[in-house]
């Protein structure tokens, strides 16, 4: 008896130790990041300059999968579902946490269900107005104050960043009873502001918006960091017109709860080896994405957003039921 029982508590011994041993070898197939968006996003974007790159480091494929929706709670929901293996990835930005904050049953937690793996980068969003409107950020501001709902704003999608951003700017500036038009995505939001449909928007800038500001189809007014973006130098900071107005998007790498800890700090290791490169960090600036790493940078910042957007969607009763 006494023989059985070393036997099978050698057997045992030996089974646990196979995930230790799995999670030294990572990754031993290929690694899957899920992007909450259609392809050209982004969010693809940053992930297809980091792909290839992160394949070389960790010696397997860098897999992307679109699966765009509902804000980005389809891609997020599928991502806390998936085995805690270190196989699976959410490619995500700031509607991470916004996204749950506006449903009255939220389909996952930013905190509870994620942790954090990289921050990728952040990104200044930029007050984009019709040339119809004023010339000047401060003129624009004061204009609005002085003729409460006579104007429509683009949202480029419910409960995200863009939304509560300008949410909060309209509360910071003494704006009130604008008309929100949403829209299922930036690309759209940007064509009914060009077509006059709407007359402004809170976007993150892109190289298509530079295109459309030098033919003179619409006016970058500021963008929404503290100070002004060593990325758009000669916009003037909202702060500047709105005093303590700031927010900027963000993107980043997060991980199933769960997720082992030697795996999330090794692909953290690559990522921040990646985005060091000088060629990688060209190609971020090029779409206004300052390049940031880092495991703890990210998990403050998702902490910190979720506390800033709770009170926005609180104190403004926002909802996308």
């Amino acid at each position: 008896m006494h023989r059985r029982t070393l036997i099978a508590g050698a057997l045992l011994a030996l089974a646990a130790t196979v995930p230790a041993q799995a999670r030294d070898n990572w990754p031993e197939r290929p690694i899957r990041f899920i992007v909450p968006a259609a392809a050209g996003g982004t969010n693809d974007v940053l992930g297809r300059y980091i792909q290839e790159p992160l394949q070389k480091l960790l010696g397997q494929p860098v897999v992307m999968e679109y699966k765009p929706g509902a804000g980005g709670a389809i891609a997020s929901q599928y991502v806390a579902q998936q085995p805690a293996d270190g196989y699976t990835f959410l490619l995500h930005g700031s509607g991470l946490v916004t996204v749950p904050l506006v449903q009255s049953k939220p389909s996952y937690s930013a905190i509870k269900d994620f942790e954090p793996v990289s921050l990728l980068g952040s990104s200044p969003m930029v007050l984009m107005a019709h040339p119809s409107t004023a010339e000047t950020l401060t003129q624009f501001v004061q204009q609005a104050r002085a003729k409460p709902g006579s104007l429509e704003w683009g949202a480029s999608a419910l409960g995200g960043v863009g939304q509560l951003a300008m949410v909060a700017f309209h509360d910071a500036a003494g704006i009130r009873d604008m008309v929100m038009v949403p829209y299922p995505g930036a690309g759209p939001a940007a064509q009914a502001l060009l077509s006059g449909q709407t007359k402004y928007m809170l976007s993150t800038p892109s190289s298509v918006t530079a295109g459309f500001v030098k033919e003179g189809r619409m006016r970058i007014l500021g963008v929404s960091t503290a100070q002004r973006s060593p990325l758009l130098p000669d916009v003037p900071s909202i702060s500047e017109a709105v005093p303590g107005y700031h927010t900027e998007t963000w993107f980043g790498l997060v991980a199933r709860t769960g997720t082992p800890p030697q795996v999330v700090s090794k692909l953290a290791d690559a990522v921040a080896k990646v985005l060091a490169q000088p060629d990688i960090q060209q190609k971020f600036q090029a779409i206004y994405v300052v390049p940031k790493s880092g495991t703890q940078a990210l998990g403050d910042i998702i902490r910190s957003d979720n506390a800033l957007w709770e009170k926005v969607v609180k104190a403004n009763h926002i909802t996308m039921d």
